[in-house]
């Protein structure tokens, strides 16, 4: 496989990540993508690293890797050096892999305490955290940033610089600014000066829904690895896909069976799952098939059931009701297409206003 890199002596083979996505990528979430294929490396959700150091079982809950079927790394964030250091240290001698830290969350209650992207306004407090942290572990340390703060203050060059100095391993960069959250469209070129200047690698993030948007990004940024979060959320197999790409193979095109599969396989697993409430299941459910079904043909109907259901047993009778008027649409190739969402701007599957009359 030619499309790979390195975390220190750790093959991230094919080069492609799992983004980390709070209330999605628990550990059910990124085995089920690992059995889809072509995930290089998967990432958790970001874990408040003040919950790990006052020994939550439920924030450690969060860290869990064990069977993940690959690489996997533990992100965590906060914003005092020591905190953040100890609580690295703690995740290696629970047998994670590879630490990871959060530099890019654009989120209210995140930055609203100076933590995620608002570091990026303190350059030195970064070097602080990325030497402490380093010093505590001795397994692979990588950080993941956005282009700055705001339009007037894009220093993810500077940043990325402290990172690689302070002995990161690898820098992953989602080409918007925190002002800009999730609107607009990614800059990828804005990456590139990045790459040229780092001699770590360098992987690109931010709005990767298809494989022409994979290869752009990587065209654009120069990147050695891509980072996929919400793509993956309406096609499980897109990594798998890219993969097949790069490397110049025969491309895996799911059915609409094989997708619905997918999806009841999810419940499934959420149903049998005796550590998550009957209400953690329904929430975790209904915003994974959110994102898996935002403007396909009749969804948004579907949706409107799906998020007033009490109980799995009627979110399922719903989603094989739904899938079967996509089977006898012969609707299978509606997964495959992109718009901008004219309401923010956001890049999105394509819509279709269909509705059941």
């Amino acid at each position: 496989m030619t499309f790979a890199l390195k975390i220190d002596q750790i093959d991230i083979a094919p080069a492609t990540i799992l983004a980390p996505m709070e209330g999605i990528t628990d550990i059910t979430f990124r085995k089920m993508i690992r059995a889809c294929g072509g995930c290089g490396l998967t990432v958790t959700e970001f874990v408040n690293c003040e919950g790990l150091t006052r020994d939550v079982e439920r924030v450690w809950e969060k860290t869990r890797c064990d069977n993940d079927g690959g690489p996997s790394s533990v992100q965590i964030y906060g914003r005092i050096p020591e905190n953040l250091a100890r609580a690295a240290a703690m995740c290696e001698a629970r047998g994670a892999q590879i630490i990871d830290l959060n530099l890019g969350c654009p989120a209210k209650k995140v930055v609203s305490g100076n933590a995620g992207s608002a570091l990026m306004r303190e350059p030195e407090l970064c070097r602080q955290i990325f030497h402490a942290v380093k010093s505590s572990i001795k397994i692979p340390m990588t950080v993941k940033m956005r282009l700055g703060w705001s339009e007037g203050s894009m220093n993810v060059q500077e940043i990325a610089h402290i990172a690689e100095s302070e002995g990161a391993s690898l820098v992953a960069v989602h080409a918007r600014t925190r002002e800009e959250a999730y609107r607009g469209h990614s800059r990828w070129h804005l990456v590139r000066p990045v790459v040229e200047q780092l001699h770590i690698p360098v992987v690109i993030n931010g709005d990767i829904l298809t494989r022409e948007d994979a290869k752009n990004a990587l065209e654009a940024s120069g990147a050695a690895g891509i980072m996929i979060g919400r793509g993956m959320l309406r096609n499980p197999w897109l990594m798998l896909q890219i993969a097949q790409d790069l490397d110049g193979g025969d491309i895996f095109e799911p059915t609409l069976d094989r997708r619905a599969q997918f999806v009841n396989h999810y419940l499934d697993i959420l149903e049998n799952a005796n550590d998550i409430s009957e209400g953690g299941k329904l929430g975790k459910f209904k915003c994974f098939i959110g994102y898996f079904t935002r403007g396909l043909a009749y969804s948004t109907q579907m949706r409107e059931k799906i998020y007033k259901t009490g109980s799995l047993v009627q979110l399922r009778s719903v989603l094989n009701d739904y899938f079967e008027i996509l089977q006898t649409g012969n609707l299978d190739d509606i997964f495959d297409r992109v718009l901008i969402d004219p309401n923010n701007q956001m890049r999105f599957k394509e819509g279709d206003p269909r509705r059941i009359d």
